[in-house]
């Protein structure tokens, strides 16, 4: 199975600064950074181009940059899943910058009502507008990844100078 993985340069936040309406100064790149496997394992392609000519796959994924997704650690409300998006809005509230409507809001995998579980947020226009001009192009997203996460336990890389 090819896998096509479509990797997100941070967003340009200058646009963003224009005010008023969400989606307003949203800008879609001209070209995308790519890996490609056409067997699923190995690594075939690594290129960057414009979306019409990014190669076809089975499976398409796009890795959106650590810049974009900010994390927050919640205590994950108990609410149905209808109603999910709501109660987490609402306990981050305060702390995003955003308007509800410009924010996608994504529980981390293993988040249970009750349990303190991690929060992906990112800007709805603009990842709206990426998506869109990915499929405009041919191009059918699976699933959109964060470049990394947060882990259970805090773990770093140290450096100690025996000099």
């Amino acid at each position: 199975m090819s896998v096509l993985a479509i990797v997100l340069a941070p967003r340009d936040r200058i646009a963003a600064q224009s005010g008023g309406d969400a989606g307003a100064g949203v800008r879609v790149p001209d070209d995308f950074s790519f890996v490609y496997s056409a067997d699923g394992t190995v690594v075939s392609q690594v290129g960057r181009t414009a979306a019409s000519l990014l190669p076809k796959a089975d499976r398409v994924i796009v890795v959106l940059a650590d810049a974009d997704v900010s994390w927050h650690r919640i205590k994950v409300p108990k609410a149905p899943p209808a109603k999910l998006r709501a109660a987490l809005a609402g306990i981050l509230e305060e702390t995003l910058l955003d308007d509800e409507g410009a924010v996608h809001l994504v529980l981390a995998p293993g988040g249970q009502a009750g349990r303190t579980g991690w929060v992906a947020v990112t800007h709805k226009p603009w990842l709206t507008a990426v998506l869109n001009a990915l499929e405009s192009a041919g191009t059918d997203v699976e699933k959109v990844v964060p470049a990394s996460a947060p882990v259970a336990q805090p773990v770093g890389h140290f450096f100690i100078d025996e000099a």
